[in-house]
């Protein structure tokens, strides 16, 4: 009769010490995929290969609806999109990935990891599944992907919604901070939950919103095997090829981290894209709280961008569809609606 109470209390003292270790030992060690998969992956998750790359996603909603890629952002997974899954699936046929170096899918392997090859593994995922002429989301990091997507095959993308967009403007900066001589080890490893409950924070308008569920969340996917190591490659990659402010000099500039809403944050898009290329119809939704790329920034891109409507979201931050998933589905699909009978 105490085989029980004794397994289960071994079992409660084992959580407590695994939760604690997460929350604040500084050194994190990567997690297997194949853990992670246990609470992560649904009835409706796939995987494909794509150039060498074992990519998790899934299809879901109205198998006859129009179809809808969604992209997620940096430190995400396709499950940032949990809440536009719950509100559109009734219309919609709802395809979302995780890009290569994050969520499940883990890093590349037939490559560097570089913001090009995000875009061009988003497109040969879309070309493995038969997807064409569809619109496409994307937030944050998703967003620089997607109208860079649109760009790059027009034949693919036929409609924006672009969320806090432009993401690939803040690799320059956390390419700064991981050049530094010997600073590798710190966003590599000392990943503690707390720090991820920070930057979480720090990127909602309303950090009440943030509940454990969410931080575990991006903790765990984080640690995913090579996923921070992909991070750090994407953003030193971008930052060493299109930020012309890069010298040799910054290898000895070991500088304290910071949060992404710090003061010294100018966005600009640095690369050889251009948004006033995009030539579909394009929704921006954004933020009036968003303190990660600012809302006069995102006014300025809808502005370049030629046939463009800008939405804004009082109160909400850099994830407005996490934030506000049932407001900002449904401006999407209102939006997408009314390109279709144009």
């Amino acid at each position: 009769m105490l085989a029980f109470p004794l397994t289960t209390g071994i079992q409660m003292a084992q959580s407590v010490v695994s939760e604690t270790y997460s929350e604040i030992v500084p050194f994190q060690p990567d997690r297997p995929r194949r853990n992670l998969e246990r609470e992560y992956v649904s009835d409706t998750s796939r995987f494909i290969d794509v150039n060498g790359t074992d990519i998790h996603y899934r299809i879901e909603g109205n198998a006859d609806g129009p179809t809808l890629l969604l992209i997620h952002g940096t430190y995400s997974s396709l499950h940032t999109w949990d809440g536009w899954v719950d509100q559109l699936t009734e219309k919609f046929r709802l395809v979302r990935l995780d890009l290569p170096g994050f969520g499940l899918t883990g890093p590349r392997e037939d490559g560097p990891n570089r913001l090009e090859g995000l875009i061009e593994a988003a497109g040969n995922f879309c070309d493995e599944l038969g997807l064409s002429e569809i619109a496409v989301a994307g937030n944050s990091l998703g967003g620089a992907v997607a109208w860079r997507l649109s760009v790059d095959r027009p034949d693919l993308v036929s409609k924006l919604v672009l969320l806090d967009a432009g993401g690939a403007t803040l690799l320059s900066k956390l390419g700064r901070k991981y050049s530094p001589l010997g600073s590798d080890f710190v966003p590599r490893y000392v990943t503690p939950r707390s720090v991820i409950r920070l930057i979480l924070k720090d990127a909602y308008g309303d950090p009440s919103k943030v509940t454990p569920e969410l931080v575990r969340r991006y903790h765990d996917l984080l640690l995913r095997s090579g996923n921070r190591r992909a991070v750090i490659e994407i953003a030193r990659n971008y930052q060493r090829e299109h930020d012309d402010s890069h010298n040799g000099w910054e290898l000895l500039d070991v500088r304290p981290p910071a949060l992404p809403s710090s003061p010294d944050l100018h966005p600009n898009v640095q690369d050889d894209y251009s948004i006033a290329d995009v030539s579909v119809p394009t929704l921006f939704q954004w933020g009036s709280e968003d303190e990660w790329l600012p809302m006069s920034f995102g006014r300025e891109l809808a502005d370049e961008t030629p046939d463009a409507v800008f939405q804004s979201y009082e109160g909400i931050g850099h994830i407005p569809m996490e934030e506000a998933p049932t407001q900002t589905a449904a401006d999407a699909a209102a939006f997408l609606r009314a390109t279709d009978s144009a």
